[in-house]
């Protein structure tokens, strides 16, 4: 294959690309609406970075909200209030960007923005299993051992009520 034949080939899979559906995104754009901001997507080039950036929000979104969940209170420690009051409000900010987004009705980028957070779902289950599992470890268990029964109001026979 020829250099010449390639580069004619991906430009005409860049000409399908650009007028996908038969509408030519060069004289009709689809808008990515954020908040005091929009951007024109054109080219194929403009979809993928406006993709990659909504999964990376997405993304960011579901990290940020579990990093909120690790962040406890604790009796006499009133400056934790702080990190998480900070952290919620860049959660919210994103939230709102992502909505801003999807409000065009362009369905691919609704699923672009379920895909990031589904895959920052993903992260935050994957972090949340391996510190559950350090804990168990360090704890001298493995997890799967059966619980040992209390002494505290065992019955000796299954017909036994608990009082």
């Amino acid at each position: 294959m020829s250099t010449m034949a390639l580069l004619s080939s991906i430009h005409d899979a860049h000409a399908r690309l650009v007028t996908r559906g038969g509408v030519d995104y060069e004289l009709y754009p689809v808008y990515l609406n954020l908040v005091f901001k929009s951007y024109a997507l054109r080219t194929t080039a403009n979809f993928a970075l406006a993709y990659f950036c909504l999964i990376i929000m997405g993304v960011l979104e579901r990290l940020g909200a579990f990093l909120i969940d690790t962040i406890r209170d604790k009796p006499g420690q009133p400056w934790r209030i702080f990190p998480r009051a900070c952290i919620y409000f860049l959660i919210t900010l994103d939230r709102y960007l992502l909505m801003m987004a999807i409000m065009n009705g362009y369905v691919p980028m609704l699923l672009i923005v379920c895909l990031g957070l589904a895959l920052g779902q993903i992260n935050a289950e994957s972090i949340r299993y391996a510190m559950m599992m350090w804990k168990l470890k360090k704890a001298g268990t493995n997890g799967f051992e059966p619980l040992k029964p209390s002494n505290h109001h065992q019955s000796s026979q299954l017909g036994d009520s608990c009082c």
